[in-house]
């Protein structure tokens, strides 16, 4: 591959730390042997200790930040190579955005027009990217991910599955089905935006 990318690296963690994230599924505790479950109750009972919206965004708001943690240090684990942080945040807005110009890039890693110009030109002499003039703007240069900077997404997403599939391997059938549908309410909550 080409020379090695120079934006200064993050801190690389070898060993990401597994995160305890059953227990923020379970729903409610066991009822002891010989009484009713909590779902017996009658529905207006039920109803009066659902959670509301605010008390609900101020769970995800607590629990959020500790998985996204624990996915970024699977990542920085793998960026041993040429990559550093924020250039694998650049390949995957690219991934995300195809087509995107260079001011986006900046705009979405908070830094100047500058400085994600020399990181695109990086990423392009090392072959993720692919630089190109659109074809309504002549001014515009719109950016490409390559099979390369495809490939490297791929791997660090992958490894970052298994390891939190490991994370949840204890957690019981139930907590990861209240996990999933946890997740489904958020993603009509909060769709992806896949254009700028």
């Amino acid at each position: 591959m080409s020379a090695p990318l120079t934006d200064s690296p993050a801190p690389c963690r070898k060993t990401p730390a597994r995160r305890a994230v059953c227990a923020a599924t379970s729903t409610q505790p066991a009822a002891p042997t010989g009484q009713p479950a909590a779902t017996d109750a009658p529905p207006d009972t039920a109803a009066n200790t659902a959670p509301d919206a605010a008390s609900a965004a101020a769970q995800v708001m607590a629990v959020l930040p500790g998985v996204m943690d624990a996915m970024r240090q699977v990542m920085r684990a793998q960026l041993d190579g040429p990559l550093t942080v924020p250039q694998f945040r650049g390949l995957n807005f690219i991934d995300h955005h195809p087509g995107s110009s260079v001011s986006a890039l900046a705009g979405f890693l908070g830094v100047t027009l500058a400085t994600a110009s020399a990181m695109a030109d990086r990423l392009v002499r090392a072959g993720y990217l692919r630089s190109q003039g659109s074809t309504t703007d002549r001014r515009r240069t719109e950016l490409q991910l390559c099979a390369s900077g495809k490939a490297v997404l791929d791997r660090m997403r992958n490894q970052t599955q298994a390891d939190m599939a490991g994370s949840l391997q204890a957690c019981t059938p139930q907590q990861l089905t209240a996990l999933v549908d946890g997740l489904a309410v958020l993603a009509l909550a909060f769709p992806r935006i896949e254009s700028l």
